[in-house]
């Protein structure tokens, strides 16, 4: 089970888009003093860790890198490389069945991408994009002890301010986008489930689309990743 759950992810994820969104972190915390830290394979390795500070308190702290040989059909290879780091602040709520959480936050990525943008010119070029982003996050998740089923409605809000290249057939080497933020649907299920202790482990699959047509970069529509999570809390059917 866990090779097949690895061949889906890697399948969904294997491209070269500008903006690669992240795994969502649903910590799906009960109280305070707890923390939630979890690696995952997904469009890159994810690095994500949260902290309650109070009852209904907490902060996240998610990173998502790609580094990776690319071959575009017919051309030479290129170095895939992304980076994506963010910070959120959020409230979180719990009942006997089930338990809630908002989070929103602020995020900046770089990456490189090889399409055709109409900026650089006709051809299809290596080019690098820097971007920002702002996401607001709610998820509502089962409350049992083995295994637990959250759903996330992710909106992000996207906006690149610079392109640039280094291949001689692009008209300019730099350009700066100015028609604004791109707003990005990143609904996610993920199924968490009890290892050992405070071990689980969990798979998510997620979907990224564009409110607008519009959109001039290229975006990875599905992903899937799997990983392991540190829990401190236990998770409880009981009534808090």
């Amino acid at each position: 089970m866990y090779r097949l759950l690895l061949l889906v992810t890697l399948i969904v994820t294997s491209c070269a888009p500008a903006y690669i969104s992240n795994t969502r972190n649903v910590p799906m915390f009960a109280e305070a003093n707890e923390f939630a830290g979890s690696v995952a394979l997904s469009s890159g390795v994810d690095v994500q860790a949260a902290y309650s500070l109070t009852d209904h308190i907490a902060i996240m702290a998610n990173a998502n890198a790609v580094f990776k040989e690319y071959t575009p059909k017919g051309k030479e290879s290129f170095k895939r490389d992304h980076f994506f780091g963010e910070g959120g602040l959020g409230y979180f709520t719990r009942t006997k069945q089930y338990r809630f959480e908002l989070y929103g936050g602020y995020g900046m990525g770089q990456g490189n991408s090889y399409e055709s943008f109409f900026f650089f010119g006709k051809e299809e070029l290596v080019a690098k994009g820097k971007y920002s982003r702002i996401f607001f996050q709610p998820s509502i998740g089962t409350n049992n002890k083995k295994f637990n089923l959250a759903f996330t409605a992710r909106l992000s809000m996207v906006d690149f301010s610079e392109f640039t290249t280094t291949d001689p057939a692009a008209v300019a080497p730099t350009y700066k986008p100015t028609d604004g933020i791109h707003t990005f649907i990143e609904p996610s299920l993920t199924a968490r489930f009890h290892l050992a202790g405070n071990l689980r482990g969990f798979f998510q699959l997620g979907l990224n689309q564009p409110l607008n047509s519009d959109v001039y970069f290229s975006f990875v529509p599905i992903q899937a990743a799997i990983g392991i999570q540190i829990h401190t809390g236990q998770l409880s059917t009981r009534v808090y």
